[in-house]
């Protein structure tokens, strides 16, 4: 809408067709001409764009062009199995989390991604997105400005916490403990968490500068989260 001219005939910026003749508006006293910009013909050929939705606005662009059929080509192109990714692709929102082990390149995320589009744009779940560079400098920033206690409060209360590729970065000792107790916290009040990584066991734990700190995280878990093992190993 723009304010006209009194006594210029205003034209559609699209087609140039003229436009009829703006009402005027009297606001506090004040009146105002004002008019439409685009006929109603352009406005109906130029809708305006969709708004995104919550998942195509967190999911890093390089996962939104994933979908199940093309995944699956993929697994199969490459002679891998997909029967992981039905068993991913079943999980159901409830206390029982999903981790996801790997290699690297086997679609672990993609798939992760996929699920949880179902979660966010049809259950319209609450979900924090999390690795080990998100936390850490969620944790920096806390700490500066003195919410550490509402950074782990909004962790433990989203509906899911995503963690991406957990162990691919060192976590302090500081951070691993914080890591460790926003997970006591999230299985003690049922939250489920969903977590991909490329190691196991000890391997694992290794990840983590304090050892007592990794065994813990691994064994919470393993006890709270059904765990889905990609073996990249070619079908038969």
């Amino acid at each position: 809408m723009v304010s006209a001219a009194p006594g210029k005939v205003q034209t559609c910026r699209c087609c140039g067709r003229s436009l009829s003749d703006p009402k005027p508006l009297t606001l506090f006293g004040r009146t105002f001409v004002l008019g439409p910009t685009v006929c109603a013909a352009c406005e109906e050929a130029n809708p305006k764009p969709a708004e995104q939705s919550q998942w195509e606005r967190i999911c890093p662009e390089e996962y939104q062009r994933t979908d199940v059929p093309r995944l699956e080509e993929d697994l199969r192109r490459r002679s891998y199995d997909v029967g992981w990714l039905r068993h991913v692709l079943a999980w159901q929102y409830g206390p029982q989390g999903l981790l996801v082990g790997g290699s690297t390149g086997v679609g672990k995320t993609r798939a992760m991604w996929i699920l949880i589009r179902r979660l966010l744009d049809q259950e319209h779940r609450r979900l924090v997105w999390l690795n080990a560079v998100r936390f850490r400098t969620g944790l920096q920033a806390a700490a500066r400005d003195g919410a550490t206690d509402f950074f782990v409060r909004r962790l433990v209360r989203a509906h899911v916490l995503y963690w991406d590729d957990l162990g691919q970065t060192h976590l302090t000792g500081a951070a691993s403990e914080m890591l460790l107790h926003l997970i006591e916290e999230r299985t003690t009040a049922g939250s489920p968490i969903l977590a991909t990584t490329q190691y196991s066991g000890e391997r694992l734990e290794a990840q983590f500068e304090r050892p007592e700190m990794g065994q813990g995280i691994r064994r919470r878990l393993n006890e709270f989260c059904r765990v889905v093992v990609v073996h990249g190993t070619a079908a038969s």
